[in-house]
């Protein structure tokens, strides 16, 4: 999996291409809560591959963290039908989904955009150190 972050006017895109492996997830947690606590994020998912969820378990851990940590200061876009089944089923809130990375950065700027879902809050159980 590669991970490309971009700054757009202080929110920083993460476009995620490739297939993602527990490995690859699990470093992409620790330089995202590394790197970009406490900042805007856009989770750009339009060339990520689903690779089943043991997979993305690390992923679905960073996303809870990030929900539980910045709230409405991220947001994913461009999510195929894969994923979002995934989102649903961990019983997600919290969580905006937009169609595209522009939507997802306008919802940044303006009430006006609306998610094309909300998921609500991860139900996972964990103990982040």
């Amino acid at each position: 999996m590669d991970a490309k972050v971009e700054d757009r006017e202080g929110i920083f895109v993460v476009s995620l291409s490739g297939q993602m492996d527990f490995e690859s997830a699990d470093s992409l947690k620790a330089q995202c809560l590394r790197n970009l606590n406490q900042k805007s994020v856009i989770f750009n998912l339009r060339d990520l591959s689903f690779v089943g969820s043991s997979g993305i378990t690390p992923f679905l851990e960073l996303l809870q963290e990030l929900s539980r940590s910045l709230g409405p200061k991220f947001k994913i876009c461009s999510v195929g039908t894969e994923f979002m089944r995934l989102f649903e089923s961990e019983s997600s809130g919290g969580i905006e989904i937009y169609r595209d990375v522009n939507d997802a950065h306008r919802a940044f700027q303006s009430s006006e955009v609306q998610a094309l879902t909300r998921i609500r809050p991860f139900g996972l159980k964990l103990e982040i150190q």
